[in-house]
């Protein structure tokens, strides 16, 4: 009970976060849309793909080795501030010799992708920011080792989309349209270091001398480097729908397709929330071999992924059009997009916690494998499927990816691990978000025919209160109710003795 309250304390916290992040980057895109145009917001997509696969390059996989050192030497604190130190000596390295490289190349990158001169002043602009954002990911990652995730939390979705949401608005008000898309981004990145830096030397003990003097961890390299091919594939994957539709298209469809994909993204901050405090856990499980353990975790936090992520998917399956009009008319045709990455979302969340599972146990490889046979895949599906379908080819090759990678990686945990993630309370979501689809499907001709902020609220409010409302009814497991009384212990209505 002890971990069920750790996970769902700090999954809380960090739920909250990433609910506070994504909205701030969700208003950060719906102003883009509706103040800059679609040209922009796909000049900004672009930009932001080419800066986030960079990245993975000057993290260089040291985050996950992070996660995991920090663990195994956790008797050994001078050994722990060795290993932070180390990596983060490293990925400042590495970090600047990126940064330098796309300057080099922005010219050439702006061209393969049909961009004009803005694109390639955007990504020289936004190279600035690589060093701050892999330091604060690393500062972020050597924390949450001690099992403290609300610095990288606040640091990564409070501090950093909020700066970049005001410091736009500050710069469209007073500088001008170009202005607001070239400058906000890397300040808020240094902001967001700043920020998250003190924590570092509070928590772990690390101070800038220790880094300077640092020495290279071979051992820690050799576990890292294939999760920076595991991160760098899946990174590219995240983003090859956007990258590929810019090589065959333009940025103006691009920003077309980015809204329905930011939507269905919100999504994913629930598996991102409860991973990121599962992952240490489920390693130091693995040191221990508790295997039966690892297999209560594993499917108590797939179902709380599962039961928390209904309504949304709900609401942007059924409801797709009203969604994307909140950026404006023009995007409407993402609807159908909307739909489809709303379901490769669910797919990945729902399952997700497989591939966390497999890097936490010692299967490094095997992720890379899974990563490089889900880009592969992608590619050659967009390949097919743009020239054929435009911005509904790109969001089909996404699900059909996410489906067999998901597929692909429940067998993997279940023949090394002999464990699976579905346990029998898991009916209670699944009929409660049958009920809630009834519901929403019933009403969806008369929301339709409402404006589309009211319908969307409306839709909304039923489909959140019916699915609630059945979950109630067919009563929460225990550990669940435990963990939500102690949260909000007025709810409990027995009497005190």
């Amino acid at each position: 009970m002890r971990r069920n309250r750790v996970i769902a304390g700090q999954a809380g916290i960090s739920f909250g976060g990433f609910l506070f992040g994504q909205a701030s980057r969700f208003a950060f895109n719906l102003l883009v849309a509706r103040a800059l145009g679609a040209e922009a917001l796909g000049t900004y997509a672009i930009a932001i793909a080419v800066i986030q696969i960079a990245e993975v390059l000057a993290v260089a996989g040291l985050d996950s080795a992070l996660l995991r050192f920090v663990n195994l030497y956790q008797r050994d604190p001078l050994r722990q501030k060795a290993v932070i130190a180390s990596a983060l000596k490293t990925s400042l390295v590495l970090s600047i010799a990126v940064a330098l490289l796309l300057l080099l190349f922005s010219g050439a990158i702006a061209s393969l992708f049909n961009g004009s001169r803005l694109l390639q002043l955007v990504i020289c602009c936004y190279a600035a920011a690589i060093p701050f954002n892999a330091a604060t990911q690393l500062y972020g990652h050597a924390t949450q080792g001690f099992q403290k995730l609300h610095p990288k939390i606040i640091a990564t979705q409070v501090v950093a989309p909020l700066l970049l949401l005001l410091l736009t608005i500050l710069f469209r008000s007073t500088a001008g349209h170009d202005e607001a898309l070239l400058f906000p981004f890397a300040l808020a990145s240094a902001g967001a270091f700043f920020w998250i830096r003190p924590t570092l030397e509070r928590i772990t003990g690390v101070v800038t001398p220790d880094i300077l003097r640092a020495r290279s961890d071979r051992p820690m390299l050799a576990y890292a480097l294939p999760f920076m091919g595991v991160s760098l594939l899946s990174m590219m994957t995240h983003w090859l729908d956007v990258v590929m539709l810019g090589m065959f298209t333009d940025t103006a469809t691009v920003g077309i397709y980015h809204p329905a994909a930011r939507t269905a993204g919100l999504i994913r901050a629930v598996l991102l929330a409860f991973s990121g405090i599962a992952a240490p856990m489920i390693a130091e499980l693995h040191a221990g071999r508790e295997r039966v353990e690892i297999e209560r975790i594993y499917r108590m936090v797939t179902r709380w992924i599962i039961a928390v992520v209904i309504p949304p998917v709900l609401l942007f399956t059924l409801l797709p059009g009203p969604v994307l009009e909140l950026f404006g008319p023009r995007f409407a045709p993402g609807s159908t997009v909307l739909l489809l990455l709303t379901v490769a979302s669910f797919l990945q969340v729902s399952f997700g916690l497989s591939s966390t599972v497999l890097a936490m146990t010692g299967y490094s490889r095997l992720s890379f494998l899974n990563a490089l046979g889900a880009f592969v895949l992608q590619v050659s599906l967009n390949y097919l499927l743009i020239p054929l379908m435009g911005i509904n080819g790109a969001a089909l090759a996404t699900l059909i990816v996410f489906f067999l990678l998901s597929a692909f990686r429940l067998m993997e945990v279940h023949h090394f691990l002999n464990i699976h993630p579905f346990g029998k309370e898991l009916w209670k979501p699944i009929v409660s978000a049958l009920l809630s689809a009834l519901l929403l499907f019933a009403a969806r001709s008369s929301l339709l025919a409402l404006p589309p902020l009211i319908g969307l609220g409306a839709g909304a409010a039923l489909c959140s209160g019916s699915y609630a409302a059945a979950m109630l009814l067919l009563k929460l497991e225990e550990d669940e109710r435990t963990i939500i009384l102690k949260f909000m212990p007025f709810l409990d209505k027995k009497p005190k003795r």
